[in-house]
């Protein structure tokens, strides 16, 4: 990972490789790393070229299993929806499909909506599958690791659709109410 930085260099985006580097908002973030790192006392240095690899290596972060957790709360009868951007080169979507299908699994849950695209906008907003009417990953076109960033519009409808209850529109045409 290190010697791919190395390649790259800091004048690309590792969070969106497509945009620009926006220099003044590397600057507010160190700044406001600057602060928890101080907040927490650890011995930081919090130059951006060295936040993955601080962050990353916490002996904490090694163990971290969200699996569980997501388990947990769709047991408790509440719907998760898992999203990723199809540019992203952080936490590429083939990971994160991967592990819901094993959540999906292990909850033996059976696809209710086979992967297949959605629609905003009379075009494809990204792909979507579902599980057992209570486990959804969701990918949106053109979006990077910041998807409300990139896809701004996308983001917002994959948003309102969860939290109204709503499955991704799999036509080009639109409910009466959008």
């Amino acid at each position: 990972m290190n010697k791919a930085n190395d390649i790259v260099g800091e004048y690309v985006n590792n969070y969106d490789v497509i945009l620009d580097v926006c220099y003044p908002s590397i600057a507010e973030q160190e700044l406001r790393l600057r602060k928890i790192a101080t907040k927490i006392s650890v011995d930081v240095d919090v130059c951006m070229i060295y936040e993955r690899s601080f962050y990353f290596n916490l002996p904490e972060m090694g163990s971290i299993d969200i699996l569980p957790l997501l388990k947990r709360i769709i047991q408790n009868h509440i719907p998760v929806w898992v999203f990723s951007g199809d540019q992203d080169s952080v936490v590429p979507l083939l990971g994160s499909r991967t592990l819901v299908r094993e959540l999906a699994h292990d909850m033996q849950f059976k696809v209710t909506v086979p992967y297949g695209a959605w629609f905003h906008k009379g075009q494809v907003g990204g792909w979507v599958t579902e599980y057992g009417n209570a486990l959804t990953f969701a990918t949106v076109r053109g979006a990077a690791h910041m998807v409300p960033y990139a896809q701004p519009s996308r983001a917002l409808h994959l948003f309102s659709s969860f939290v109204r209850g709503r499955r991704l529109p799999n036509t080009t045409h639109p409910c009466i109410d959008e």
